[in-house]
C-alpha cells in the first residue's frame, strides 16, 4: 500500500522511510505541504499519510482539513505527526479530520501497530463513496463534507421539500468532549433566529444517534467571495456590518462565537453573509467548566491563531467574551482591505502567531498604507485594541460605526449642488 510521508525535516523523512520500507509500505515522499497536498490530489493517491503538522507553504493540519473536507476525495486515513502533545491540540487536530495523531520522536512499534490499524481501516472503507445514513425526516441525497467524527450530507426535507445540510455525529467514536461541543453548537443555534445565522431545522442528540439539519447555504465562504468577486472596499464593509448584526443577535442570547474566521460565514448566491459553526461557542452566562480561569498561553488555546484576539492567543479564557468576536471582525477586515495581518503574521507558523498575537500591539493600518482612510484606520485600531475594555463594547456599536463611516464618506464624495 502507498504511504504519504510528508515532513519538511529530512532527517524524520529518512528515519521514517527506512523503518516502513521494510514493513511493505510503498513510500512517498514530501518535503513540504504543496507537494503533499498535490500528491493527494493525483490520480492514483496515496490513501495513507503521515502529515507533520508544521510544514513550509501549508500546514500539515490545513491539508488534512481540505482533503477531509472534498466530498469527491476518495477516503484517506490521515496520521498528524507532531512534537505537540496538549490535549488541545490533539482536539484541534482531530478537529480538523485527522484519523490518528502520533508525538514525536516517534517509537517504532507504536508506529508500526497505528499503520497496520490504518490499513485495515482503509481496505474496509469503500475508496469513494460511503453508505447513506438513515435521518428521521430527511432523503439523505449526497455526502458535501466529511471529519474525524462526523459527516455533513445535502439532504431533502420529505414533509416540506426544504433543502438542508445534516451534521451527523459518529456517536460511537466521539469523546466526551466532542460530544459536548457538538451539543453546545445544537444549543447554541436552537437560541438564535437571525437571518444573518444559519437556521437549524431538527436535532437529536443521544449516544445512539447525535444529528443537526440546518439550512442549506447554496454559496461560498466569505474567503472564497472576496477572492472570486473582488468587491469594493465599501462593500466589503457592509458585509462585516452585516455580520455584526449577526453576531450581535447571538452575544444578545449570552452566546460567543470564539471561531469568527472567513471559512465560517458564508455568502449566499444573493450576496448576503450568513454565520456558521458555533461549534467553539461559550456562554456569556455560564462559565465553561471543563477550563481553569487561570489558564495560560501554555494552556488551552481556543480558535483559529490568525483571527485570535490576544486574550485568546495568552490563553485567558476567563477574560474571552463578546469582544473577542469584535477583534475577530476587524482583523477580517484589515486583511480583506490591507492584505496584510494586523500583528504582521501572515507567513509564520502557528505558535509563532499565537505568542505574537498574544505579546505585541495591532500595526495601525495608515503604517501598511499611508493613502488608507484616517477614520476607517481610527475605527480599526479601536477594534484591535489590546485591552477588550478599549474596544467597541457591543458587536451592534461596531455594526453602526462601519454604517457611520460608509454613509459619511458617501456624503463627501457626493457632488455638490447649487441652492
Amino acid at each position: 500500500m502507498k504511504l504519504l510521508v510528508a515532513d519538511d525535516n529530512p532527517v524524520w523523512r529518512k528515519l521514517i522511510e527506512a523503518a516502513v520500507v521494510p514493513w511493505g509500505y510503498r513510500v512517498i515522499v514530501a518535503e513540504n505541504g504543496r507537494q503533499a497536498l498535490d500528491a493527494l490530489r493525483s490520480d492514483d493517491p496515496p490513501r495513507l499519510a503521515l502529515l507533520d503538522w508544521q510544514m513550509p507553504e501549508i500546514e500539515g493540519v490545513e491539508i488534512c482539513r481540505q482533503i477531509k473536507q472534498d466530498p469527491d476525495h476518495p477516503f484517506t486515513y490521515v496520521i498528524l505527526l507532531t512534537s505537540r502533545d496538549r490535549d488541545e491540540d490533539m482536539i484541534a487536530g482531530l478537529d480538523a479530520g485527522a484519523d490518528d495523531y502520533l508525538t514525536k520522536p516517534i517509537v517504532a512499534a507504536m508506529l508500526k501497530s497505528r499503520l497496520a490499524a490504518a490499513k485495515r481501516i482503509v481496505e474496509a472503507v469503500p475508496p469513494v463513496q460511503w453508505t447513506k445514513p438513515q435521518v428521521d425526516d430527511f432523503e439523505i441525497e449526497k455526502i458535501i463534507g466529511r471529519g474525524a467524527f462526523a459527516t455533513v450530507w445535502r439532504a431533502r426535507h420529505l414533509v416540506t421539500g426544504k433543502l438542508a445540510a445534516v451534521k451527523i455525529i459518529r456517536a460511537d467514536l466521539a469523546t466526551d468532549t466532542v460530544f459536548e461541543r457538538f451539543a453546545r453548537e445544537v444549543d447554541a443555534m436552537r437560541k438564535m433566529d437571525h437571518p444573518g445565522i444559519a437556521q437549524i431545522y431538527a436535532s437529536r442528540l443521544d449516544r445512539e444517534s447525535a444529528y443537526y439539519a440546518m439550512e442549506l447555504i447554496d454559496g461560498r465562504s466569505l474567503g472564497h467571495y472576496v477572492a472570486n468577486e473582488n468587491p469594493k472596499a465599501t462593500r466589503i464593509i457592509e458585509m462585516h456590518a452585516s455580520i455584526c448584526d449577526a453576531l450581535h443577535h447571538a452575544h444578545q442570547r449570552g452566546i460567543i462565537h470564539r471561531d469568527v474566521k472567513p471559512s465560517n460565514v458564508m455568502v449566499t448566491e444573493q450576496g448576503h453573509p450568513k454565520l456558521v459553526d458555533f461549534g467553539l461557542c461559550k456562554s456569556m452566562f455560564v462559565p465553561d467548566r471543563n477550563l481553569s480561569s487561570s489558564t495560560t498561553i501554555e494552556g488551552a488555546v481556543l480558535g483559529t491563531p490568525m483571527f485570535m484576539s490576544p486574550e485568546q492567543a495568552r490563553g485567558e479564557l476567563d477574560k474571552v467574551d463578546h469582544r473577542s468576536d469584535l477583534y475577530a471582525i476587524a482583523t477580517m477586515l484589515y486583511l480583506f482591505l490591507l492584505r496584510e495581518h494586523p500583528h504582521g503574521a501572515n507567513m509564520i507558523g502557528r505558535d509563532e502567531m499565537i505568542q505574537t498575537i498574544a505579546t505585541t500591539p495591532a500595526i495601525r493600518a495608515r503604517s501598511i498604507n499611508e493613502k488608507f482612510n484616517p477614520n476607517l484606520d481610527d475605527l480599526l485600531a479601536k477594534c484591535l485594541a489590546s485591552e477588550p475594555d478599549e474596544r467597541f463594547q457591543t458587536a451592534g456599536e461596531l455594526a453602526a460605526a462601519l454604517r457611520s463611516f460608509l454613509h459619511e464618506r458617501r456624503i463627501s464624495i457626493e457632488p455638490k449642488t447649487n441652492a
